[in-house]
């Protein structure tokens, strides 16, 4: 993916309804510009250190401290105590280049099964989308 790729990706994540900053992200505010976040502010703003538009932030998803705090982000989105695992989201790549977010569930009285929840070019782009549809 180009940079100006991941950067839609990452204003993606931010604009989701589940999505806030994590302490240990890593936020970008211009191409050279970003900073790890050590705490959220009370309004949700990422901060350690102060950039000019703090609310332009877009968090970089190739950081993987950042990538683990999407990935719990999107499982507390779909965590459900009455499912399988409490409905833990997984990422799996099917393929070289496909990726996708799975949820287990039982049908019926059968064995565990999968339920496709999306898929992307990587871990990334599947949790992002998984975080656009999460209910």
């Amino acid at each position: 993916m180009t940079d100006q790729e991941w950067q839609d990706l990452g204003r993606r994540a931010v604009a989701c309804k589940h999505w806030r900053w994590m302490p240990g992200m890593l936020a970008r505010y211009s191409a050279d510009a970003w900073y790890r976040t050590s705490e959220v502010d009370s309004v949700g703003i990422p901060v350690r250190v102060r950039p000019p538009n703090p609310r332009s932030a877009w968090p970089d998803l190739r950081d993987p401290a950042t990538l683990g705090c999407l990935l719990a982000l999107v499982r507390e989105a779909y965590a459900d105590g009455g499912a399988l695992w409490g409905g833990r989201v997984e990422v799996h790549q099917d393929h070289r280049t496909v990726f996708t977010a799975v949820i287990a569930y039982h049908k019926g009285n059968s064995l565990a099964h999968r339920a496709l929840a999306i898929s992307g070019r990587n871990d990334a782009e599947a949790l992002v989308a998984a975080l656009e549809v999460a209910p």
